[in-house]
């Protein structure tokens, strides 16, 4: 098998930082490989997308095992999964360096992600990716406030002594006191209609968004299944109210909350809008009007870190509602 580490030089606000950062991951890369005598490349990305087109170029070129271990967060990982390579001899896996870092959330163990050693004695699990038109998703996609959240977080994010988490909530207080809301319809296989004014989407094939939001508490990687919230649009005093179980993932036992939020679990629905407007997918804010929305049952491999497990798992294929 042969050892894939894709690193970005570029990361972070803090250009000089983040260059030794990645020198001190690339020096144990390099020792825990040569101690093992391991066959391995180290790739430093150099632009947006670069990690899609260097994945894609090496599963083209070999149809030997490989593994490509990404550093980064949660736009890294959709980046890789955007090769989509649904191959037995392709694995992936991340070391986590984003703002967020919400995909390995749904595993125990998080420290094990950045342990060399446990990533090369991890075992690949096979997960479902959403894919939106013709882009895929590993983690979640936000519609509405949600989106408008990171679109400010992202921003606020180059300011000088802002931390990634006190940008993410530092969007939400920008986002609620401007103007929300957004037409939306969406038409779901079983009949169901939903055509109004909402406050957002949340259409998850894990379970967090935002640095740590159980955004959709009942989703699972690998059930064959979304999982969507969708949230009424409601006054300011309403949202302060219900952002805390919004936030703990209670909001499926709050019956204040159930009043403003409908969560349905299907393999299949479409979403059309009035207008193109902004959508994030895993952290990446993209564009669309119309969207249809699918299931990839077993869609990538994803390396598990020795002594980390799924926190969140299912072998069935799980019921709509």
């Amino acid at each position: 098998m042969v050892y894939h580490f894709i690193l970005n030089p570029m990361s972070g606000k803090n250009l000089k930082k983040a260059k030794k950062s990645v020198k001190a991951m690339t020096d144990k890369i390099r020792s825990a490989c040569q101690k093992r005598q391991l066959s391995y490349r180290i790739y430093y990305t150099t632009s947006v997308g670069d990690a899609t087109d260097y994945v894609t170029s090496m599963v083209n070129s070999s149809q030997d095992r490989q593994r490509f271990i990404c550093v980064g967060g949660d736009g890294t990982i959709n980046e890789i999964v955007n090769s989509a390579p649904a191959s037995p001899n392709v694995e992936f896996g991340v070391i986590p360096h984003g703002s967020g870092n919400d995909f390995v959330k749904n595993f125990t163990h998080t420290e094990l992600f950045a342990d060399i050693d446990a990533q090369i004695d991890g075992e690949p699990v096979s997960l479902d990716l959403i894919k939106c038109n013709d882009m895929y998703c590993a983690n979640m996609i936000n519609i509405g406030f949600d989106c408008s959240v990171v679109k400010e977080a992202n921003r606020l994010k180059k300011m000088k002594l802002v931390t990634p988490g006190l940008s993410y909530i530092g969007g939400v207080v920008v986002a609620l006191f401007k103007k929300y809301g957004t037409k939306m319809r969406l038409i779901f296989d079983d009949g169901d209609i939903i055509d109004s004014t909402l406050l957002l989407t949340a259409i998850g094939n894990g379970k967090f968004c935002g640095g740590g939001f159980d955004a959709a508490p009942e989703a699972l990687l690998n059930d064959g299944l979304m999982d969507i919230a969708i949230i009424k649009k409601v006054s300011r005093l309403t949202f302060i109210g219900l952002v805390g179980s919004y936030k703990k993932g209670t909001y499926l036992t709050n019956k204040k909350a159930q009043k403003y939020i409908k969560y349905k679990r299907v393999s299949h629905f479409k979403m059309e809008f009035n207008d193109p407007i902004p959508i994030c997918i895993d952290g990446e804010i993209k564009g669309a009007k119309n969207i249809d929305f699918s299931i990839v049952r077993n869609a990538f491999n994803f390396v598990i870190p020795k002594g980390s497990s799924m926190r969140f798992s299912n072998e069935g294929t799980g019921t709509q509602s």
